[in-house]
């Protein structure tokens, strides 16, 4: 946990009226007593939860002992957990301006979301460079363990841009179950694709390309705008409350890509959408300002420095 303490307490989801939703109330109820001894022992100035079951306990202990309580919302719909959470919290702070209407009046803000430091300033540096030399280059993920819709997609691609002799290459994160299987693909067909199954620096992948094409989770969307890559996004489609949707639809409406639904994303129309960036350089740079209008590269110092002037404390003071 890079070098933070770790107090674990247990959690579950509580849906449903048969054994499942019975057993994650118990969990509930556990981590809850457990949450209120963290709190009693670690005394802490102010409680962030950050979504999912696993921040109930600690945030319901949090506002029950009088701890002042906020809330960080990733996605453009919240979850049930934030929702519920949301009438306790001193401030919520929102990765998505949308997710702002689903709180209390005046009680929601739009911060952007937080992205680790390295990536900041990884962004910042690409940017400053400028984007990286020919051919075309497209980083494709489907998040950190991949999507087998997204690697079929891909391969698809490559072996219409291979036939079609354009000069169009990828990057692509298959995730560690797919990536022997594309590995052995792209090297049988001499695909124009890089595969690799993960990796922890992703920001040298996102500096090596111009275009991403991936799913529209609200971190990754986060990231390319901070490398100002336009992107052609896919939502997951059984994304809880079709969040991935809303994430799409606001991330491009401010004009930093393009987003079909999973059941017509087929090769040629995210193909036609990539080439018109290959193509055209005044259109590529209007993605890219786009993309770079999305981008909140303070967004934690901002929310740090928001909560506690809530509390009445300053930057500088220890908490």
């Amino acid at each position: 946990a890079r070098g933070f303490a770790i107090d674990f307490v247990s959690a579950g989801q509580v849906r449903g009226k048969g054994a499942g939703g019975l057993h994650g109330m118990a969990r509930m109820i556990g981590g809850l007593g457990a949450s209120f001894k963290v709190l009693r022992r670690r005394r802490p100035d102010f409680v962030f939860g950050v979504g999912g079951y696993a921040s109930v306990p600690v945030s319901l202990a949090a506002y029950a002992s009088g701890v002042p309580l906020f809330l960080q919302e990733q996605n453009a719909v919240p979850g049930r957990a934030n929702r519920m959470l949301g009438r306790m919290a001193r401030r919520v702070y929102t990765g998505f301006g949308g997710a702002a209407l689903y709180f209390p009046p005046g009680r929601a803000s739009a911060s952007g979301n937080p992205v680790r430091r390295e990536i900041v300033e990884a962004g910042a540096e690409s940017r400053r460079i400028g984007p990286p030399p020919a051919p075309f280059t497209v980083f494709a993920t489907g998040g950190s363990q991949g999507a087998r819709a997204i690697n079929e997609l891909v391969i698809g691609m490559g072996r219409a841009v291979r036939s079609g002799g354009g000069g169009m290459r990828f990057l692509l994160q298959t995730g560690d179950r797919e990536f022997a299987n594309v590995e052995s693909v792209v090297k049988e067909e001499n695909l124009p694709i890089e595969p690799f199954p993960f990796t922890e620096r992703i920001g040298d992948v996102f500096a090596r390309c111009h275009a991403v094409l991936m799913r529209a989770g609200a971190l990754s969307l986060a990231e390319a705008a901070l490398f100002g890559r336009p992107c052609v996004l896919i939502p997951y489609p059984f994304a809880a409350d079709r969040h991935q949707e809303k994430n799409a639809e606001e991330y491009c409406a401010g004009g930093g890509g393009i987003w079909f639904p999973q059941e017509k994303a087929s090769g040629e129309k995210v193909r036609e959408a990539l080439f018109l960036w290959a193509e055209d350089p005044d259109r590529r740079k209007a993605a890219e300002e786009g993309s770079v209008s999305f981008s909140r590269p303070d967004a934690a110092m901002a929310i740090i420095r928001s909560a506690l002037g809530e509390i009445g404390r300053g930057v500088g003071e220890r908490v």
